[in-house]
C-alpha cells in the first residue's frame, strides 16, 4: 500500500457540507448507490439528494440503528462502484464492546489517510521517534487496528513491529477481577516482557490497561529507554496519562488516539500541559459532535441537533462520510467536552471541532463490556 500525506486525501480541507453532498450523491444514487441506504430512503419517505445538503439536515435520517451494522451483510452498505472493485476494500470488525461485533469496510485510499497518514502527520509534528523498533500489544485478526499497525510503523521509518496478539472479545467474556481474567492478562504481559527484555524497543503501542500492567513489572532502566508511547483501543484518563508521562515513561513522546473501527481516528495535535486529552479529526470524512443529555440518553432525531456549547459536556455522536461507507448519526457510548479547532490546527488545514477527555457515558456502564481493548 502506497503511503502518502493525509493532505493528499480528496476530503482533506473540504468544507463539511460540500463533502456531505458528494457522499450523499454516491450512496443515494438510484442505480449505483448502497442497497441499505436506498431502502432506508424509501422507508423514511425522504428524497435525500434533494433534502439533505448540510450536516444539520442529517437529522432527517434519524439515529443510526447500531444493530443494522450487525445483522445485514456488509455489501448492503457499500455502493456498487466500490463493490465492482472488491480487491480494493479492507474489512474491519469491532471488538464487541456494546454487543455482537459490527462490520465495516474502507477503500484503500480511505484506510491509509485515516489510520496511517494522519498519525504520521501528528507524530512528525510532535517529535515522535523515527526508525526505532515498535512493540504492538493488541489484537490482530479482524480488528482494523491490527491491520494498520504495521503500516503505521512503516510510516515512521520502522520495520514491522514486534507483536503480542490477544483476543479482546475473549477478554470481555472473563469476569473482571476473576482468576481467568488475571491469568489471561499475565499471559499477554509475559509475552511482552520476553520481547522488552531481549529486544531494543523504542516505541510501545498498546492500551492503557496493558501498559499499566507492563509498567508494574518493567525495570526502571527499561522504561527510561522507551522513546515513544502510542495509546489506542480504549480511553485513557488524565491521572493515568500524568502517571505514564511524568513517572513511568518520562523520556517518551506520548500520543493518544480516540476513535474506533467504524469511524476512524482522532488524534492529539498538541500535548496539553494540564494533561487534558484534546482529540481532533483529520477532515470531514469523520465528524464528531457533542450533544446534550438533558433529554436523556435514548437516541432520537431531536437530540442530534441539540449540540452543546464549547466547553460543555455531552454525548458524542459520530458521522462517517466515506465513499465506501456512510454512517450518520451514531450515538456513541462516550461523553466528552466540545472544543473548537485551534489556530494551529487551522494553519494545518484542520478546521473541525474536537472533543476533550472522552470517557464512558454516565449510565452506560451496564451495557458496555470493557476488557483489555
Amino acid at each position: 500500500m502506497e503511503l502518502m500525506s493525509v493532505k493528499d486525501a480528496k476530503w482533506f480541507g473540504c468544507p463539511p457540507d460540500e463533502w456531505l453532498r458528494h457522499i450523499i450523491n454516491i450512496h443515494f444514487d438510484p442505480f449505483n448507490g448502497s442497497k441499505y441506504w436506498l431502502e432506508k430512503e424509501k422507508e423514511l419517505n425522504v428524497d435525500v439528494r434533494n433534502n439533505i445538503s448540510c450536516i444539520d439536515e442529517l437529522q432527517l435520517l434519524g439515529p443510526m440503528l447500531e444493530d443494522d451494522l450487525r445483522r445485514f451483510p456488509v455489501e448492503d452498505f457499500i455502493p456498487k462502484h466500490c463493490l465492482d472493485n472488491k480487491s480494493g476494500l479492507i474489512l474491519g470488525e469491532t471488538s464487541g464492546t456494546t454487543g455482537k461485533p459490527k462490520v465495516t469496510a474502507y477503500k484503500t485510499d480511505e484506510f491509509i489517510p485515516t489510520f496511517v497518514d494522519y498519525f504520521g502527520l501528528v507524530a512528525t509534528l510532535r517529535g515522535f521517534p523515527f526508525g526505532g523498533n515498535w512493540l504492538w500489544v493488541g489484537p490482530s485478526g479482524p480488528h482494523i487496528i491490527g491491520k494498520a499497525v504495521g503500516l503505521v510503523a512503516k510510516r515512521m521509518n520502522s520495520m514491522d513491529p514486534f507483536s503480542v496478539d490477544f483476543d479482546p472479545r475473549w477478554a470481555k467474556k472473563l469476569k473482571s477481577g476473576s482468576f481467568a481474567a488475571k491469568r489471561y492478562l499475565m499471559h499477554v504481559i509475559d509475552q511482552s516482557m520476553d520481547i522488552l527484555t531481549t529486544q531494543n524497543i523504542d516505541v510501545i503501542f498498546t492500551t492503557p490497561v496493558v501498559l499499566k500492567e507492563l509498567s508494574y513489572v518493567l525495570e526502571e532502566s527499561v522504561r527510561k529507554k522507551i522513546k515513544g508511547v502510542h495509546y489506542g483501543g480504549m480511553s485513557i484518563g488524565r491521572d493515568d496519562l500524568r502517571m505514564f508521562k511524568d513517572n513511568l515513561f518520562p523520556n517518551a513522546v506520548h500520543i493518544s488516539g480516540y476513535g474506533n473501527t467504524l469511524f476512524g481516528l482522532c488524534l492529539e495535535i498538541d500535548e496539553s500541559p494540564s494533561f487534558n486529552l484534546d482529540y481532533y479529526p483529520p477532515g470531514p470524512r469523520m465528524i464528531p459532535r457533542v450533544v446534550s443529555t438533558k433529554k436523556g440518553l435514548s437516541p432520537s432525531a431531536d437530540r442530534l441537533i441539540d449540540v452543546v456549547r464549547y466547553g460543555e459536556k455531552g454525548q458524542v455522536v459520530f458521522h462517517r462520510l466515506d465513499e465506501s461507507f456512510f454512517i450518520p448519526n451514531m450515538f456513541e457510548r462516550d461523553q466528552a467536552i466540545r472544543i473548537p479547532s485551534t489556530e494551529k490546527n487551522r494553519s494545518m488545514g484542520l478546521f473541525l471541532d474536537g472533543v476533550r477527555n472522552p470517557s464512558l457515558l454516565e449510565g452506560a456502564a451496564e451495557s458496555v463490556k470493557v476488557g483489555l481493548y
